[in-house]
Formats: C-alpha cells, structure tokens, sequence
C-alpha cells in the first residue's frame, strides 16, 4: 500500500471511527434525557399531589402505590414490596406449608405451572385456571409474588381459592391443603433415536 493510499484510508477511517463514538455517547446522552424527563415529570406530579389534593395526603401511602405501578408497568410478573412485606415473607418462608403452584398475573392471577404431585394437582387445579380470590382476599390487586406468598401457611392449614376455568360466568371454590413441598427434582430419559430428555422443573442458583 503506498502512502498515499493509506493517507487516504487514514482520512476516509478517521472520521468514520469519530462518527461512530460520539453516536454511542450521543445514544446515551438522549436515554439519560429521557429519562431525567420522565423523572422530572413524576416528581411534578407527586408536588401537585401533595399540594392541591382536597385532603392531607399521606406520602408514604402515594409513594408505595407509585413504585408498585412502576414495578407492574416492567411486567406482570415483576412487582414492588415494601421493606415490611419483605422482612414478613422472609420470616415466614422457612418450612411452611404450600400448595405447588406458579402464579402469574392476568387481571386476576393465573396459574401458570402446577407442581407434579401436589396438594394443587391433587385437588385439580390447572394451568391456566384463574384465582379470583385466596381465603376471600381478591387477588385483583395483588402481584405474583403477593399470591404466591399468600398460598403459604402452616402445614395441614387449608386455603379456599375462587377458581374460574375456561369460560365460565362465575368461580367454583377449591379447598387445598398445604404440604410442606420437597425441591422438584430434575428426571431424565432416553426418548429414543439417540435422543434424550431433561426434565428442569424448576431454575435456581444451583440450577446447572
């Protein structure tokens, strides 16, 4: 390559490598404004919350309902728990009764998974079954992760579900007993052709 030709590479290059840069900081640049924007806006809409509603507003309550639509705005299944809810769920997750389902969100919660062998799948519920209520506690407003703990009691305790299926008009109620429910276990076998299957109930940090 002569000189020249590689003063032309240089000069043609240079401008290129240039444009390319300063268009993945000017890309960061624009996200970071939009959202400082969406950040300005909501903390202008908590100060006129706060100042010109009819009654005294309670902050924590306004704030609490705030991240919870932000968490749910992510997706069903994400959500927001207060400092509270978490120190209670952590305290009463160890060795308590539960009955075998995953739970997502769908207007009401809607089963997603139901363990093999269960006190879920033994008292019939499905996937995709829906949970109108838990013990009589709508499920309207609750997460995910709110139903799931919800379910959790003490074992041999019995949770009352509103369940409605497929179509129809109105619930019908399903009584489960909790069980204290052993780790799914990972199942394999030989499909045939050579070929095998994996069976992962479940992903966790031991999942490998």
């Amino acid at each position: 390559m002569s000189a020249r030709t590689r003063l032309l590479v240089l000069l043609v290059s240079a401008p290129l490598i240039v444009f390319v840069m300063l268009g993945g900081l000017l890309d960061r640049v624009f996200a970071s404004q939009e959202t400082y924007k969406h950040i300005r806006l909501f903390s202008e809409v908590i100060s006129l919350v706060t100042s010109n509603y009819v009654e005294e507003v309670d902050v924590d309550k306004v704030m609490n309902g705030a991240m919870r639509g932000l968490a749910e705005g992510a997706g069903a299944d994400s959500a927001y728990l207060t400092p509270a809810q978490v120190a209670f769920y952590q305290k009463g997750s160890q060795a308590r009764g539960d009955i075998g389902v995953v739970l997502t969100r769908q207007y009401y919660l809607r089963v997603v998974a139901v363990g093999d062998n269960t006190p879920a799948a033994r008292a019939g519920l499905r996937t995709g079954d829906y949970l109108r209520t838990i013990d009589d506690k709508p499920t309207r407003e609750m997460s995910a992760v709110e139903g799931e703990r919800t379910l959790r009691g003490e074992r041999g305790s019995k949770v009352a579900l509103a369940v409605i299926r497929g179509n129809a008009a109105e619930p019908h109620i399903v009584e489960v007993a909790r069980e204290v429910i052993p780790p799914a276990q990972v199942t394999s076998r030989m499909a045939g052709n050579g070929v095998g299957y994996l069976r992962i109930p479940a992903f966790g940090p031991s999942t490998a």
